[in-house]
């Protein structure tokens, strides 16, 4: 049997049988894991076991007892109170019991604490009695760490979401219209990769919001959702109806459509190995973000966007936490699209990790290669940078994506398409402009650039109180210095590293040969 493969319930329960001192529980959601504790040692074999709790503001007591029936607050002196919890001379082994302990981890920062959680754990060994911390980020003393086990609780499954559902409408008021048929399911999807507490907050809200609870609340659920991903300030989330359109990247629209039915129930059976991810490598400005989301508007998955950056943390173990917490997020969300923009500035540094950070950044990216190795949800990865020497070689080598991508400076077509999206996204037709002259005019200049352009078109026109023309883009773009002249050595080494290690996004992609202006002035 893999305890990995156990549910976090089903490992407490195996790891109590078998006499673990202590279980270190990693969850934001404190009530729920302790609810689902009790339940569980409330039943079968462990239904002879008392349970405790403490917190530094109630102390040590009775799970069940009243209120006013505290023990100590001190965490040592609640360490040493379970420690001869029922200790006597015809009971050296105490009373059967488990303490959930609340928050303890901070404390470990005095070694006062960390001596008395190991002289526990020499205490209760082999006993009927097991110290269960819970913590968001139950960072386990090193002297502990062989005598305890680890677990993960994973956030609320499509299951447990549907059945609180279900218990939600029951206690709705009689006043309240409900109407889900059969959207029960899509609208207990549609909360995964939040808390329960978080689940349930936002079924409220959507019927305070609108009155009811129909099949229309799911898009109002999914928008709250959005809002409490975000919040989080690790990751964003994106509906693949409001993401745009991208030009040009034909060979990176052919891959991407034909493995759009791979996350599927059928591509399984079939025997389709599930997809890991996508590195999209190449000159920034050139669309390597907006495939991500072209991505998920094809295969109509959610894109869940993860800022690198901000998952470095001051505290202890913050980093590592924070991680967990978004692929947990993710995971529970699946199946999705994992966008990793920019992934070289938050693993940068990785081989200095040691002298610079006390290797919080190597930890990370020892979690995170973990992660893409042995992932089993439905989860692909794509990751995006524009400066391939820093990153670490472990992410380069085979298997940890499924491919890479160079993406070049637009090529003519390219350009043609890149012109005729931002001229319409401008609320201009692009029939009344001359296209031809906007791409030679374009030639090696990135998509961003352009779309930069035809805003300082806009800007001029509205200036002056009349429509913009050919000759205003013209202008625009030849008065801006293209990357192609501020990082032209910058570009040429991504070209050259790209031109043996990755494949092209465009069949075209020797744009920049047909450039005959600046970009053919690059050694290529």
């Amino acid at each position: 049997m893999n305890v990995n493969k156990l549910t976090a319930i089903q490992q407490a329960d195996v790891f109590i049988r078998a006499r673990y001192p202590g279980l270190f529980i990693r969850s934001q959601e404190e009530a729920r894991v302790e609810s689902a504790i009790r339940g569980l040692l409330a039943t079968g074999k462990h239904a002879h076991k008392e349970v405790l709790t403490w917190t530094i503001s109630r102390g040590v007591r009775l799970a069940d007892a009243p209120a006013e029936e505290y023990g100590p607050t001190d965490p040592i002196s609640a360490l040493q109170w379970f420690a001869g919890y029922g200790v006597t001379e015809e009971k050296p082994a105490g009373t059967p019991a488990v303490a959930i302990f609340k928050d303890l981890d901070p404390y470990f920062q005095d070694p006062r604490v960390v001596r008395a959680l190991r002289d526990l754990i020499a205490d209760i060994t082999s006993t009927q009695r097991t110290l269960i911390v819970i913590s968001p980020t139950p960072n386990v003393p090193e002297s502990c760490k062989r005598q305890v086990a680890m677990i993960d609780w994973a956030l609320p499954t499509v299951d447990e979401l549907a059945g609180m559902l279900g218990d939600f409408i029951a206690d709705l008021p009689d006043r309240v219209q409900c109407d889900l048929n059969g959207d029960k399911e899509q609208v207990a999807k549609a909360l995964c990769g939040l808390t329960w507490f978080q689940a349930q907050s936002v079924l409220a809200t959507a019927v305070i919001a609108t009155g009811k609870l129909d099949g229309a609340a799911i898009e109002f659920i999914i928008s709250e959702k959005a809002r409490l991903v975000r919040e989080s300030g690790l990751l964003e989330f994106y509906l693949p109806d409001n993401l745009p359109d991208i030009g040009g990247l034909d060979e990176l629209k052919t891959y991407i459509s034909r493995r759009r039915r791979s996350f599927t129930d059928k591509a399984r059976d079939y025997g389709v190995p599930t997809p890991k991810g996508l590195l999209l490598v190449g000159v920034p400005g050139c669309g390597k973000s907006l495939a991500c989301k072209s991505l998920s508007k094809l295969w109509r998955l959610p894109l869940v966007r993860l800022d690198v950056g901000a998952l470095m943390g001051s505290l202890v173990g913050q980093s590592e936490a924070n991680l967990r917490q978004a692929l947990q997020v993710a995971e529970s969300s699946s199946p999705c699209i994992l966008w990793l923009d920019e992934i070289e500035k938050g693993l940068a540094g990785v081989k200095s990790s040691g002298q610079t950070d006390g290797g919080t950044t190597a930890r990370v990216f020892g979690a995170l290669l973990t992660w893409l190795q042995e992932k089993t949800a439905p989860v692909y990865m794509v990751a995006t940078s524009n400066d391939i020497s820093a990153l670490p070689a472990e992410l380069l080598r085979a298997g940890r994506f499924d491919e890479t991508f160079f993406v070049d400076l637009p090529n003519t077509q390219e350009r043609r398409e890149i012109w005729t999206i931002h001229v319409a996204k401008a609320g201009r037709n692009p029939a009344n402009f001359d296209l031809e002259a906007l791409v030679q005019a374009s030639d090696g200049y990135t998509g961003a650039e352009i779309e930069a352009a035809v805003g300082d078109a806009l800007i001029a026109g509205f200036d002056q109180d009349r429509e913009i023309t050919t000759g205003d883009l013209v202008t625009a773009i030849a008065g801006r210095v293209p990357l192609t002249e501020t990082m032209d050595t910058q570009i040429n080494a991504l070209r050259k590293w790209a031109a043996r290690r990755a494949k092209p996004a465009s069949s075209a992609q020797a744009g920049q040969a047909e450039s005959k202006s600046r970009a053919a002035t690059l050694d290529l």
